[in-house]
């Protein structure tokens, strides 16, 4: 079944559905962004290991740089995640049920996906907001304002939100006849077969 094309008297959904891609494109940015940064880590506490053993010294500050990558690279990938349909769900029942039901609960679990994430931005702005009014700095030699990292991590919480909301925006466009077969492909948990599909189209590099 193919999925229908927005009308032109439907300019809301229209616009749904392009901001959908562009945020899209945004996450995989930021998830290939966030798997160069867990190189760098690797990298650095190689380098660091390397230098110490021959000289006795460390370059100083690896742990603190290693845990910022660390947390701004798991905020900046949950978006793809949720695109990628990875996000991990119990489905020992789920795959037994019929579409209606399985529809029902991929709603579910978006709300829930929803309130996670608007509590996440909560927290994190109340981190953030502290910081700023203390002009905080990092307690090692390095003195790096804290606002900085800390702003990057609450950016992958925000995306992360934008991401579900579109999701949830598109999937109302579709609640009627013959649209709980688009809101399981674009909400549901994969299949054996899927995941299958899909990792052969990686090994292709498609």
């Amino acid at each position: 079944m193919q999925q229908r094309q927005p009308s032109a008297g439907r300019p809301v959904e229209s616009l749904v559905i392009r901001s959908d891609a562009a945020c899209r494109k945004l996450a995989r940015l930021l998830v290939l962004t966030a798997g160069w940064g867990v190189l760098a880590i690797g990298i650095m506490v190689a380098v660091d290991v390397v230098i110490r053993n021959v000289t006795g010294r460390n370059l100083g500050g690896v742990d603190e740089i290693s845990g910022y990558l660390f947390a701004i690279g798991i905020s900046w990938s949950l978006a793809e995640g949720f695109y990628a349909r990875s996000h991990v769900r119990i489905d020992a029942l789920y795959q037994r049920l019929p579409l209606a039901a399985r529809s029902s609960l991929d709603l579910l679990s978006l709300l829930a996906l929803l309130f996670l994430a608007a509590f996440l931005i909560y927290s994190g702005w109340i981190v953030v907001s502290g910081t700023w009014a203390r002009a905080s700095r990092s307690a090692s030699s390095l003195q790096i304002p804290l606002i900085i990292p800390q702003l990057l991590w609450l950016f992958g919480f925000v995306v992360f939100l934008a991401s579900l909301l579109l999701a949830g925006l598109r999937a109302m466009f579709r609640i009627g006849p013959g649209g709980a077969h688009v809101i399981e492909r674009q909400l549901g948990v994969m299949s054996a077969t899927e995941e299958a599909d899909e990792a052969v189209r990686q090994s292709l590099g498609r």
